[in-house]
């Protein structure tokens, strides 16, 4: 219901190219991401009525739905309260923007993964090791937010840029290979780092 309300208000207020670069790269991202997560043996959601899978992991259709209304909702949280501390529209104010995008994702997360995981509506392996809060492995609430973080970057500067609409769409599909590179790769390193340091 969420989803099918935000693409509305988005069509309206945006149009349908700018709808399509807010909600559609997004799709695919989470689709990749959360399909290697369950490849990968981290977690498994089990009950659901339609499965998607690209690498070998069977995503729900609603949880990509869910993640493009994050992104959008939590973007546009971020434009509203950055642009009350911080006026000027230049690359600043996007990562601004895109920081606080990540932390209104991260205390969704710390409210939504426990609730989520005692209820089974997915499963965190329990063989995962590392630091746990209520049962959720920390490291996804860093996941949560590099992704945020990195896809409110990569939208907004699209969205900014003073390219036509047709060539803003193609621009964030085409993209998506990079940000989700750049996000693989961060996240590795954190991954790694907290491997080092004895806690994960």
């Amino acid at each position: 219901i969420a989803w099918v309300f935000l693409v509305f208000y988005s069509y309206k207020k945006y149009g349908t190219k700018m709808t399509l670069v807010y909600f559609f790269p997004f799709m695919i991202a989470t689709l990749l991401i959360e399909s290697a997560g369950v490849a990968g043996g981290r977690y498994y959601y089990p009950g659901y009525i339609l499965y998607l899978s690209v690498v070998g992991g069977a995503v729900p259709l609603i949880i990509i739905l869910a993640w493009s209304v994050n992104l959008f909702l939590f973007m546009n949280l971020g434009k509203y309260c950055i642009s009350k501390l911080y006026q000027r529209q230049n690359s600043l104010q996007i990562v601004f923007i895109s920081l606080a995008a990540g932390v209104f994702g991260v205390c969704l997360d710390a409210l939504e993964d426990p609730i989520a995981h005692y209820n089974n509506w997915w499963i965190w392996e329990e063989s995962l090791t590392g630091i746990k809060f209520f049962n959720v492995p920390i490291l996804n609430f860093i996941g949560w937010f590099v992704l945020i973080f990195f896809m409110s970057l990569a939208t907004l500067l699209i969205e900014r840029s003073q390219l036509s609409e047709n060539r803003k769409v193609l621009l964030s599909i085409s993209s998506l290979a990079i940000t989700g590179s750049v996000i693989f790769i961060v996240h590795a390193l954190i991954v790694k780092f907290f491997e080092f340091v004895g806690l994960s």
